[in-house]
């Protein structure tokens, strides 16, 4: 079997339709459902039953799967030891960033690195911090917001402070309009909530607004439909004369959001990883 059918038998399995699979492989469902029939008549094993909703494992398939995910990961580890021994910048990059990074901080470093490493195939998958904390081993590098990812390698990227923004209109905030907010994780909202509470505007909980992404909740606060909680890297382009902006304090001291990179030291041996942390490095001191 080749590489390929590997992939297949462990996408199809997570995803749990052909139609999905065929989607995330770029292949039709006609091919997909033939290679598939191939792969069976090889083994001499049917490895799915097609229920009504979804693919299901057949005792054979779960082994026969078991075995391609264990291939897979292992033709990953000799590409990394080749790509290791290496001058030459290439292979494959993988990256899992915060959202809020991946918004606003990381096309510019994205770009300055394709520009300069144009050999190295690079893997993004942006979301909530939290998911990367959990599935880190999936990447060569993750960047994430509040805390560092434990067990790992990695420095401080920097540190951005919060402010409550508001559109000016008539008057000032009063905590009458809604709190509008955007997914993050725990600690995020563990913060805001006590500096709310430290500042006597617990009124404003009784009304929010929940959005997913930060840039969304950045738009309807500029249109005047609430207050906001955002990052300094947010609101740079927001015109002082135009928005409320209040520094969230606890303890006398303006609360700050710090963002880490983080890696395993096996990571940053390979030359794409430590081209990557040279453009970040790079960056930074702009």
């Amino acid at each position: 079997m080749k590489i390929e059918d590997y992939q297949l038998l462990v996408a199809l399995n997570q995803i749990g339709t052909v139609r999905g699979a065929a989607r995330e492989l770029l292949i039709s469902q006609p091919a997909l459902s033939q290679r598939l029939k191939q792969i069976e008549e090889q083994w001499g094993k049917q490895i799915f039953v097609r229920s009504h909703k979804k693919l299901l494992l057949t005792p054979a398939g779960e082994e026969i799967v078991r075995f391609a995910e264990k291939i897979i990961k292992e033709e990953v580890k000799v590409k990394e030891k080749v790509d290791a021994m290496s001058d030459r910048v290439a292979g494959t990059l993988s990256l899992g960033v915060s959202s809020v990074i991946g918004q606003y901080v990381l096309p510019t470093i994205l770009e300055s690195f394709i520009d300069t490493y144009p050999d190295v195939k690079v893997e993004l998958q942006t979301g909530l911090s939290e998911m990367f904390r959990t599935s880190y081993e999936h990447y060569h590098l993750c960047i994430v917001r509040g805390e560092k990812i434990p067990n790992l390698n990695g420095y401080e990227l920097f540190s951005d402070k919060l402010y409550l923004v508001e559109k000016k209109k008539e008057g000032s905030i009063h905590g009458e309009k809604p709190l509008i907010e955007f997914q993050s994780d725990p600690t995020f909202y563990s913060t805001v909530n006590e500096w709310f509470i430290n500042n006597s505007r617990n009124s404003s909980f009784s009304r929010k607004i929940k959005v997913d992404q930060i840039e969304t909740c950045k738009q309807l606060m500029s249109k005047g439909l609430g207050m906001a909680v955002l990052p300094e890297i947010a609101i740079r382009d927001l015109k002082r004369e135009e928005y409320h902006f209040i520094p969230l304090t606890i303890n006398k001291e303006q609360v700050s959001r710090k963002t880490w990179v983080c890696f395993t030291e096996d990571a940053r041996k390979l030359p794409q990883v430590q081209a990557f942390l040279n453009i970040l490095e790079r960056q930074k001191n702009l």
